[in-house]
């Protein structure tokens, strides 16, 4: 790119600069030519050959300046009269002029002038300056001594200096505070934090401010949520159905790296080929799920080798982006038609990433169960109590002893025992047929619906009822002659719920609890208290193992509280199977209840004859009594048996507590590669092997032509791309543009670096530091150019609109979790626990039911409750083909792919979002009470205070009198509507704090609705 001087300067020669000499300074080839021919030239007469025309290319000074057939040469070096280039760019004839009427745009007076020039003074080539490794740039010198305060602000004055320009003020600390909480956390700093600040009157206050929130755990969760962009982290597998993943232990991964500050070679390393390194750790092994992150199908009739080749593409393609800043796609078909990669290339790049044991369809091999990085307090825990269950297992125990109490115990329990109870009415919500058999069950036959909810009635006289028994029975007439509907036997009871209503007084009713189930069997991962869990969302729900089982099961429901009514009790069952497995209902049921004991209930299993014998004092029972009653017990209830199950539940617990995660893992035998025609999967050329493209550094020699070697190879410190790209996105990050703008792309279609030593001075010292992350956040927040405030003047904004000479502090739109997460800190809402499994916050209704026409695999969205209200928005479940809505309304993308940079607008429909969405005005309401009671004991306090969480500062004299004479309003009109102040606070649930006067909360909530939707709360300043 041209600085502002140099731009003046060629203007103004355009009209005249016709030799060498009437050019005043030098011509440089990348900087001034190189992106004039890239954009109007190499279409037609750059790198790729099969779109060359008359074999000319104007990327390489050898083609460029050798005679063609014709005898002419395109450019003549140091003769511009007979250079072919400048009579095709000036020529009116439209047979001869370049570009072609129907290529790119004709050249404009300016950019002719630079050719012109450039080839008077020799036609000098340079390499592209992306593909040549940094190098220590000289110390700068510039005029202002006073205001640098490190390296980075020497680079940025000498370039403010040549252009005319001076630094602006230093910003409040007030506006620091919040821009630095921000830019290191994500979230607005605490009045408790910015009070510190103020209060801190040592010359590093600054500094250890910067520090605080670099070691804060939300630091890690911020600079995740980049990475997650790159990424193309979701919790959904994308395509049409766009079925649900769990790959959220390697997100907590990602916040724990950059918690831990690993740095980033390693942190390369292990994400793109941690499985491979010597005696891989899981944590080494969970890291390459980056890799795993792209989308897959699990739609019938696709061709697996095709959508296989397209997973390695994505890999590849991905990988070239996050690290290299190229558009190395472009060689999937053909030549790059602009930077130096070939076809042959791209496919040697391809053939480190296509060794993945994984199919198109489901492709979901290779997965492991690999625990948490931040779940090793709950870890330890498990460890901790199964260390104690061992060790009381290992204890030598008196068996008589205990068989005594045992024997005691159960002799004393009075068995009232089940009732079989009789269906009365059946109904079908799915139109199955249901009939009762002379049993009392009840047996479904005919429609098979996708999902099915039976509402049965029976009645009975009984009262003191605790438990219900459901049986699921088998029958010759269903599938398998098991006791599921679909066809392999199996059902999914998603909810099993219960009415018990007075047949005397039908206004009295009981919606029955149950807090406890039992089950004679559960499939794995499908336990029978998933059936009274409250939720029939995804695949939740009591299975039985159809298609390896096909066998009665027994579940048993026991009631929080005794339900049934004197003059009798109609009870209400409802079978609900909504799981996203379709027809998966059950087949023949039967209900009994019992007025037992929950102690008793376990007695129920326990056969009459031991019962019989347990009564019995010892030196009664027959030697036959005492070895059957011995033996039961041994099988069935002996203290070890016990001890050794709950620790076959807690091993089982320490496992099922993470979701198996996809991983990297290369086949054992390596798969072939080929150059691939077109980049089509089924038309293979020529063989391939694995190596890196010849415009770089070459691997070593002793390198493993594998992922590792690449990855290793991508870190060597004499790699000229890896450390540039990385902290060109820090610098974007903070700044809101990279020092290169097109930080996807710094290829000769890239824009060049708006300060070139600086960011050759950025990355060497990214690699000194032993590539520091934290270093580099820390180096670019504390610089005298990051301090500075955004408040310079019209004038100063359209001399430098997009600030790339840094001439002010920077000054853009929050991000959208940024927004949301800040609305609910502020509000006091924000759940601040790191990681763990993602969450559903408030959403439209019926948001995912129109996303195909498979209603097995489509499921309403199941918004969460408690905390999982009010998680970071890192936390919220990302749904490709149907992301969040708020998230997205506010700019964040897809992620159907790679994002480097998140585009920013400002719309109507944001701000109709952050003034009416449930969760803002929700959170508005919360601000408003924090207002009241911690604002002190008036009104203008109250303002004060709600002002200053949202904003980090005072509200002058004349913002307070507005907020005043709002507030002032908004009381009165509320005071004389009582019901629109209700429905105000109600907005979100139902709950508020009524020990408030109403009228005054609804004014403060909207005064606080005001305060979160000033331009001031969704900026960084």
């Amino acid at each position: 790119m041209l600085n502002m001087t140099k731009l003046f300067l060629i203007a103004s020669l355009a009209t005249f600069i016709t030799s060498v000499a009437a050019a005043e300074e030098k011509i440089e080839f990348n900087r001034d030519v190189l992106p004039i021919l890239s954009n109007h030239c190499f279409i037609c007469h750059g790198p790729d050959s099969a779109t060359r025309e008359a074999g000319l290319r104007l990327d390489q000074r050898e083609s460029a300046t050798g005679k063609a057939e014709s005898g002419k040469r395109a450019i003549a070096p140091g003769n511009v009269e007979v250079s072919e280039l400048i009579h095709r760019i000036t020529t009116e004839d439209e047979n001869e002029q370049m570009p072609p009427a129907d290529g790119p745009k004709r050249l404009n007076a300016a950019q002719i002038a630079i050719l012109k020039a450039w080839i008077a003074q020799g036609a000098e080539y340079q390499l592209h300056w992306a593909f040549v490794a940094p190098k220590q740039p000289e110390r700068p010198k510039p005029l202002n001594t006073a205001w640098p305060k490190n390296e980075i602000d020497l680079f940025v004055c000498m370039e403010m200096e040549r252009a005319g320009l001076k630094p602006a003020r230093e910003a409040s600390r007030e506006t620091l505070i919040r821009r630095v909480a921000f830019d290191l956390t994500g979230l607005p700093p605490t009045l408790k934090e910015i009070d510190t600040l103020l209060a801190d009157k040592s010359s590093k206050a600054y500094e250890k401010m910067v520090d605080r929130y670099l070691n804060s755990p939300a630091y890690g969760e911020h600079m995740a949520k980049h990475w997650l962009d790159l990424a193309r982290y979701a919790d959904s597998n994308g395509y049409q159905y766009d079925t649900e993943r769990e790959q959220w232990v390697w997100r907590d991964w990602v916040i724990n790296a950059y918690n831990k500050n690993k740095p980033f070679d390693e942190f390369t390393v292990e994400q793109l080929a941690g499985d491979l390194l010597p005696n891989a750790t899981g944590q080494q092994r969970l890291a390459t799920g980056f890799n795993r992150n792209h989308g897959i199908t699990i739609e019938g009739g696709i061709i697996d080798e095709e959508y296989r080749t397209e997973y390695v593409m994505d890999r590849l393609v991905t990988t070239g982006e996050v690290w290299l800043a190229l558009t190395i796609g472009c060689a999937r078909c053909h030549e790059h038609k602009y930077d130096p990669i070939s076809q042959k290339e791209f496919y040697q790049l391809y053939a480190f990433f296509n060794q993945v044991p994984e199919r198109g369809m489901r492709g979901f091999a290779p997965k492991e169960r690999i625990p948490s990085p931040l779940a090793n307090s709950i870890q330890q825990e498990i460890e901790t109590k199964l260390a104690r269950l061992k060790a009381e297992l290992r204890k030598p125990i008196d068996l008589d002893k205990q068989l005594d109490i045992w024997s005691q115990d159960i002799s004393r329990q009075s068995v009232r025992g089940w009732t079989v109870v009789e269906p009365l009415t059946m109904k079908s919500s799915g139109g199955t047929t249901l009939t009762k058999l002379v049993d009392h069950s009840i047996l479904a036959n005919g429609a098979n619906p996708q999902k099915d909810v039976y509402e049965l009635t029976a009645q009975t006289d009984a009262t003191g009822m605790t438990a219900v028994r459901l049986e699921a029975l088998t029958h010759k007439s269903l599938p398998g002659g098991g006791p599921g509907r679909h066809s392999n036997s199996n059902f999914v009871l998603s909810e099993f719920e219960l009415t018990a209503i007075s047949i005397a007084d039908p206004s009295q009713r009981q919606e029955v609890k149950f807090h406890h189930a039992i089950a004679d069997y559960s499939q794995a991962n499908y336990e029978i208290a998933k059936a009274i869990d409250g939720s029939v969302a995804g695949n939740n729900g009591w299975a039985v193992d159809g298609p390896t089982r096909k066998l009665p099961a027994t579940g048993m429901f026991i009631a929080s509280t005794p339900f049934g009514y004197k003059g009798g009790t109609e009870l209400r069952f409802r079978l609900r199977h909504e799981a996203g497995f379709a027809t998966h209902g059950i087949g023949r049921s039967r209900f009994s209840i019992t007025g037992d004991s929950d102690k008793t209930l376990e007695l129920h299993g326990i056969p009459a004859k031991i019962r019989q014998i347990a009564a019995k004092k010892r030196n009664q029972r027959s030697s036959n009594e005492q070895k059957q009653i011995r033996e039961y017990f041994l099988t069935h209830h002996s203290p070890k048996q016990k001890l050794e199950q709950r620790i076959t539940d807690l091993e089982k617990q320490k496992v099922a507590a993470f979701p198996e995660t996809m991983i990297m893992q290369d086949l054992a035998q390596p798969r072939t590669t080929y150059l691939l025609g077109r980049g089509q999967y089924n038309e293979p050329r020529d063989q391939v092997a694995p190596n890196v493209p010849a415009i770089f550094p070459a691997m070593p020699t002793t390198a493993a032509k594998n992922r590792l070697g690449f990855a290793e190879w991508l870190v060597d410190p004499n790699h000229p791309l890896t450390a540039r790209v990385a902290v060109n996105r820090y610098w974007q990050r903070i700044f809101g543009m990279g020092l290169v703008k097109t930080s996807e792309d710094f290829g000769v279609q890239g824009e060049l670096p708006s300060h070139p030593e600086l960011l050759d001075w950025l990355a060497l010292e990214f690699i000194r530091s032993g590539w520091d992350i934290k270093h580099m956040q820390r180096l670019i927040v504390n610089s005298a150019t990051y301090r500075q405030t955004s408040h310079v003047g019209a004038a100063a904004y359209a001399q430098d609109p997009e600030n790339r000479l840094l001439a002010r502090g920077p000054r853009m739109r929050l991000d959208a979790e940024q927004i949301r997460d800040a609305t609910l800190a502020i509000g006091g809402l924000l759940v601040q626990r790191l990681g763990g499994k993602s969450v559903y916050p408030y959403q439209p209704k019926g948001l995912w039911l129109e996303l195909n026409n498979r209603p097995n695999y489509s499921r309403e969205y199941a918004r969460g409750s408690g905390e999982d209200l009010y998680r970071r928005s890192l936390y919220t479940f990302w749904k490709r083909t149907v992301p969040s809505p708020m998230l997205k309304t506010l700019d964040a993308p897809e992620r159907e792919f790679c994002t480097i940079r998140r585009s920013r607008t400002n719309t109507p429909l944001q701000a109709l979002l952050l003034m009416n969405g449930p969760q803002f005005v929700e959170a508005a309401r919360k601000l408003a009470e924090r207002m009241l009671t911690e604002g002190g004991s008036h009104i203008d306090g109250h303002i004060k205070y709600g002002f200053r969480l949202v904003t980090a500062r005072n509200p002058s004299k004349a913002e307070l009198a507005v907020f005043r004479e709002s507030y002032d309003t908004d009381l009165k009109n509320y005071t004389n509507d009582q019901a629109a102040a209700i429905r105000l606070l109600q907005v979100g649930d139902s709950s508020f704090d009524t020990k408030l006067n109403t009228a005054k909360l609804a004014a403060c909530t909207s005064l606080a609705r005001l305060f979160l939707n000033l331009d001031e709360a969704i900026t960084k300043e």
